[in-house]
């Protein structure tokens, strides 16, 4: 997943310095590889469950609002049939998080908290015509992130049980994103999605254990990908949700590897942990 992810930011960066640089009389050509991306703006709201798994404190679950600015492209894919479009989206993101979002009352035996992160990922997926312009697009996304956690104290819990909470408190973290979620195009531009969404946040970085975590990540998702490839030839129909079954199922799995040592299969400590159910509405000009 780094790599695609990195290559995402790296497309996103591209195709906006080329949008913004190209003058009104004189249009410069561009790649073939950046055609078809057009500008998106996608805002979503969801509920998250946070956790540490080493605190003894319970946190409170928080209401998320998120931004995503990014270039969409879907085409159809002549390789896999008329019915088959390919979908990409390269963004950035902003998003705040706070119980005060929530609309739940406080509660007495937890620890209200908030969050705020940037960042920037890549979602991709194969959709399914359906009729007119309304397309489904089962999908999978990851993204890098930077995150500020803050807490405030409950009077009713002892300070001596605050410690691993500490070590993501009032200080910018970094972490990583993954998401699993079906785009419904209503009309052209215009699409409803519900997503499912597991965030780390890393009390520190450790590069190397780090690197080594995402390489043997990627190097999975890259044998399912081929997999779901081959699939999609012979059946691709069945292939579209093969390939958002296999990719997400994986992805769930390294991820709950991950909640008690971050840098799994290799010794680390916990992440801060956000499950967020969200519904996204997308913008595509």
């Amino acid at each position: 997943m780094t790599g695609r992810i990195l290559s995402a930011i790296t497309v996103l960066l591209i195709s906006a310095s080329l949008a913004f640089s190209q003058e009104k009389k004189e249009k410069k050509p561009q790649p073939e590889w950046l055609k078809g991306n057009k500008p998106s703006v996608e805002l979503t709201y969801g509920v998250s469950q946070v956790r540490l798994n080493t605190s003894p404190v319970s946190l409170s679950n928080t209401g998320m609002f998120e931004l995503k600015l990014g270039f969409t492209k879907q085409y159809d894919s002549k390789s896999f049939g008329k019915d088959i479009v390919k979908y990409s989206n390269n963004f950035l993101f902003l998003s705040n998080a706070s119980v005060d979002f929530t609309g739940e009352p406080a509660d007495s035996l937890s620890v209200d908290n908030s969050l705020w992160r940037f960042g920037f990922g890549n979602k991709e997926g194969y959709g399914i015509k359906a009729g007119g312009n309304f397309i489904i697009t089962p999908y999978n996304a990851g993204s890098f992130a930077w995150s500020e956690f803050r807490y405030d104290n409950n009077p009713g819990i002892a300070d001596t049980l605050y410690g691993t909470l500490n070590d993501f408190n009032d200080a910018f973290r970094f972490g990583s994103t993954w998401e699993a979620g079906i785009n419904f195009q209503i009309v052209k531009g215009f699409s409803i999605t519900p997503m499912y969404e597991i965030s780390h946040v890393y009390p520190r970085r450790l590069f190397v254990k780090q690197a080594m975590s995402s390489l043997i990540e990627f190097s999975g998702l890259v044998l399912i990908d081929a997999f779901a490839k081959k699939i999609l030839k012979n059946a691709p129909v069945a292939g579209v949700l093969m390939n958002f079954v296999l990719k997400n199922a994986y992805e769930f799995g390294f991820y709950q590897l991950r909640k008690d040592q971050m840098n799994w299969p290799f010794t680390s400590t916990a992440p801060l942990r956000y499950n967020t159910f969200k519904v996204g509405m997308n913008f595509v000009f």
